[in-house]
């Protein structure tokens, strides 16, 4: 609480106190009073309220004071006046009563959403899980009477199956790091893995892949990584150019492992850049390929925020794309570790 401020607020207690000072003055002028006695009730009735003013701005400047700094250091700021001390002043009390219901109220309303919300990501892990059961049933009919009706199917079971895939990872996007399992393991098994899953449309791209120097070893959830990397192929392969090629390869320093993957794509706009990783951004190769969602990127860069994995993307449009996966310096430290689970600082 600023002093100018509370002296502009109570500048009518100033006007009414100066009034009353002058009148006083001016009728003990008139009854003939001596000026020294005039000048000393003045004086008391000056210190009078000067002190009271003074002590009224000290408590509600150091009551406040407190409650702000109370606020700036709680995570939950619904929860400041269940903790904040009782005011000692009566509008105060007024205002921390009314306070206190609306805080009750916007907690139950948070704690209800929060539910609804813990009761969605359930089902939807439910119903992904349970879908997967006759997209995997149907694919293997497929596989035991294969013609090209049935193989036309079996790629859009194979869309539809990444597209759960999509949903799961989306609804656990608020809590990722809950799922997370970080073990040791190396660049080749994470691409490889990946490119497995996406083998099929690689090779109807008729693409062609060179892996170099991926036996590093690397501390990570397997499963996000590898469905980051996926995400990464399929980007490439939707915005391929003919011939389409994709390389992985890797950079060790001393203080981190980086996982690079170059396509020689039709590249992404040098303005759409900054914007990629926001959920629901197309950009300008969205707008040519209207299957794009917008969510695999976004969804990628908060899987790596939450294994502390830095994900950075170059690109010259017409020329291709380089997305860096870049490792942080425990998995050095721990890669000649036997454990099978860890946690990174």
């Amino acid at each position: 609480m600023k002093w100018t401020d509370y002296m502009t607020d109570r500048i009518f207690s100033l006007a009414c106190f100066a009034a009353g000072a002058g009148l006083t003055g001016g009728l003990l002028w008139l009854i003939a009073v001596p000026a020294v006695f005039i000048l000393m009730a003045e004086g008391i009735l000056l210190t009078a309220f000067a002190v009271s003013f003074l002590w009224d701005f000290h408590r509600r400047n150091r009551y406040y004071s407190r409650l702000l700094r109370l606020l700036d250091q709680l995570d939950e700021k619904t929860l400041l006046m269940e903790i904040a001390e009782p005011p000692v002043f009566l509008d105060a009390r007024i205002l921390c009563d009314i306070l206190r219901q609306n805080q009750k109220f916007l907690n139950d309303r948070i704690a209800g959403a929060r539910r609804e919300n813990r009761d969605y990501r359930d089902f939807l892990d439910t119903w992904v899980h349970e879908i997967k059961t006759p997209i995997t049933s149907a694919r293997l009919i497929i596989e035991n009477e294969k013609n090209p009706v049935t193989l036309k199917i079996d790629d859009e079971l194979r869309k539809i199956d990444g597209l759960t895939e999509l949903v799961l990872y989306y609804a656990r996007s608020s809590d990722v790091e809950k799922d997370f399992r970080v073990e040791q393991t190396s660049l080749r098994r994470l691409v490889s893995e990946a490119l497995k899953a996406y083998s099929k449309p690689v090779i109807q791209a008729e693409g062609q892949v060179r892996m170099e120097g991926l036996d590093v070893p690397v501390c990570a959830d397997v499963k996000s990584c590898v469905f980051i990397i996926g995400q990464i192929i399929s980007n490439a392969v939707k915005y391929r150019q003919t011939p389409f090629r994709l390389d992985f390869s890797s950079g060790v320093t001393e203080n981190s492992v980086s996982l690079v993957i170059r396509d020689n794509g039709i590249g992404i706009d040098a303005a759409d850049l900054p914007r990629i990783f926001d959920k629901g951004f197309t950009g300008e190769n969205g707008r040519r390929f209207p299957r794009s969602t917008g969510i695999g990127l976004y969804l990628c860069k908060k899987l790596c925020g939450g294994m502390n994995i830095r994900l950075s993307v170059s690109s010259e449009k017409g020329r291709g794309t380089a997305v860096t996966l870049t490792f942080p310096a425990e998995s050095l430290i721990r890669a000649g570790s036997r454990a099978s689970t860890l946690t990174f600082l």
